[in-house]
């Protein structure tokens, strides 16, 4: 008897301490209001999104290493499939979207486009090379803001409720399983020691989600656990510099503390304030200067109108081009 009953309350504590998520795919309060036209059939899930945050994030700030792009407005579709499948093996993850927030901003791996290292055979990680913001995000060549790791400002306006009572997902990977943040506000719910190589787990009613890491390397995924789908579209155009190419700059090491957008007339202006750490630049005259640790803004408002740094090239100087200017 003593020996059922041992069994009963083992049972019992299993289920007590089981979690249960919420699949909520098909439901608008389960989107923010970044997200528009849902749409759901038996099949998937579709809606769009400008690809940017809610206006109270602060993104680009905190980035110290280099940058030289804006977040700015895309014309993103996603489509997420309702059906899941496991896949035979893992798929492991390289540069590029592994899913999408439920702002509709695009989740990235985490680490950046540098070579790999042959030591570790892995690319450089975003985050231990300065480069993402306070939000786990940041902009890059397409103007494309996206996060590399767990989405921390969004996570933080969804909210304990939606987290951790409603157990409601921060994202989707591109597999169609969700993304959940259990245990950030809540320690009681922390899963932590239960997930799987691809930080994955199923729940008790045997439905596989995964769940991002509320500290340190702050992880969303390590691997995809299903059968990787196309998940995304996107119309945009590259900005342009007076020339008629697209705008891209030289990567400096220039630590981001501001970040804003504001509309003048037709166009919308860029700007990035911040401080750059040493570097030796020519300016229009020709004339060269060496500073260091110098606040100065670069921005973009239109292709006669902006301001970056250019790399000098062999027997062409950028010397007509506008240029970084300092604040005493």
């Amino acid at each position: 008897m003593r020996i059922l009953l041992f069994v009963a309350i083992l049972i019992w504590n299993n289920i007590s301490f089981a979690h249960e998520i919420s699949l909520c795919m098909c439901d608008e309060g389960c989107f923010t209001d970044e997200v528009s036209n849902l749409k759901c059939s038996s099949k998937s899930v579709s809606f769009n999104s400008n690809g940017l945050p809610d206006v109270s994030h602060t993104i680009m700030e905190g980035i110290v290493a280099t940058n030289k792009q804006f977040p700015r407005v895309h014309q993103y579709e996603y489509r997420i499939t309702r059906h899941p499948k496991k896949a035979k093996q893992p798929t492991y993850t390289d540069t590029g979207a592994i899913g999408v927030a439920v702002n509709g901003v695009p989740i990235f791996d985490p680490f950046t486009q540098g070579p790999l290292n042959p030591k570790t055979g892995k690319r450089p990680n975003t985050l231990h090379q300065g480069e993402l913001d306070h939000c786990g995000g940041h902009a890059v060549r397409g103007d494309d803001y996206h996060y590399h790791i767990a989405p921390r400002c969004l996570i933080e306006e969804l909210g304990e409720a939606y987290v951790e009572r409603m157990k409601r997902p921060i994202g989707y990977a591109m597999d169609g399983y969700p993304i959940h943040a259990l245990g950030w506000f809540d320690k009681m719910n922390d899963v932590e020691d239960k997930l799987d190589d691809c930080r994955g787990m199923i729940d008790k009613n045997g439905n596989y989600f995964y769940n991002v890491m509320s500290k340190d390397s702050w992880s969303v995924a390590d691997c995809l656990s299903g059968e990787p789908q196309k998940f995304t579209k996107d119309k945009w155009t590259h900005r342009q510099d007076k020339f008629g190419d697209d705008y891209l700059g030289m990567p400096l090491k220039f630590a981001i503390q501001e970040y804003s957008q504001t509309e003048h007339k037709t166009d919308m202006c860029y700007v990035m304030t911040g401080v750059l750490e040493k570097e030796q630049i020519l300016l229009t005259d020709g004339k060269t200067k060496k500073v260091k640790n110098k606040t100065g803004s670069i921005f973009y408002c239109n292709p006669q109108c902006y301001g970056i740094f250019f790399e000098v090239e062999k027997n062409h100087l950028f010397v007509d081009e506008p240029y970084y200017t300092t604040k005493s």
